[in-house]
């Protein structure tokens, strides 16, 4: 049986996140299969309310999966994850039997503690971490692993936002605002900065999402705080 990663579309059409999750599967040595890098997990299409053209595409995705012997998938993106890992049973009714869906953060906060990737280098950052909607309230309530990752990496400072975990609020992108009224998901986005991250004087807000990443990033672009990817931050801990 085989292990892969599953890019996403946000990732693996952003230049910076790819070359992360690249970077870090390089770091890590591990044999991954590389899926999604061709292939939509088909969130758009029922976020869209186009269930029959999700089901099929869900199928195909399974199928692909099945025949390469993947028992366990790992992504990066919150919406990838909670369509195939748990929305593809219980809204499109395609069977996942067998395929463990895991997000990134877990994966790295159960690698961390069984000493499987090594954070070596002191990384001298003040952060706030953002809770993803899709992994957090609208998922699984992934709360814990993130911030345990984050706390692994001698040098970095969490602060948390008064509205945290299952209180926060979105960061404007989800559920397909950014596409069809981007512009109000920007002002979601600085506004989130402006009210809750700035005041806590941190250099940085994490995120563990593609898309809050790219949008909380136009969000902070007239502000000094800076966005980051989790991956950015373990990177730099461990090269």
């Amino acid at each position: 049986m085989a292990k892969a990663v599953f890019y996403g579309c946000t990732t693996r059409s952003n230049p910076k996140l790819k070359q992360n999750l690249d970077k870090f599967l390089d770091l890590v040595g591990d044999e991954f299969v590389r899926e999604g890098e061709d292939i939509c997990c088909g969130a758009p299409l029922l976020l869209a309310g186009y269930k029959d053209e999700a089901r099929k595409q869900a199928e195909k995705v399974v199928e692909r999966f099945k025949s390469k012997g993947i028992d366990t998938l790992i992504t990066p993106c919150p919406h990838c994850f909670t369509i195939i890992g748990k929305e593809y049973e219980h809204v499109l009714g395609v069977e996942m039997k067998g395929i463990k869906v895991e997000h990134i953060t877990q994966f790295l906060a159960k690698s961390i503690e069984e000493g499987k990737i090594r954070l070596k280098n002191k990384v001298d950052i003040k952060v706030s971490y953002h809770d993803p909607c899709y992994i957090g309230r609208q998922g699984r309530g992934i709360y814990e692993e993130p911030r345990k990752v984050l706390s692994s990496i001698d040098g970095v400072e969490l602060k948390e936002t008064e509205l945290t975990k299952d209180a926060t609020t979105c960061c404007g992108g989800g559920g397909l605002l950014r596409a069809y009224l981007p512009k109000l998901a920007v002002e979601v986005a600085k506004e989130k900065i402006d009210s809750q991250i700035k005041p806590l004087g941190v250099g940085a807000v994490v995120s563990s999402c593609p898309f809050c990443f790219l949008n909380l990033s136009e969000g902070a672009e007239k502000s000094d705080i800076e966005v980051m990817d989790i991956l950015d931050v373990v990177i730099k801990a461990m090269e």
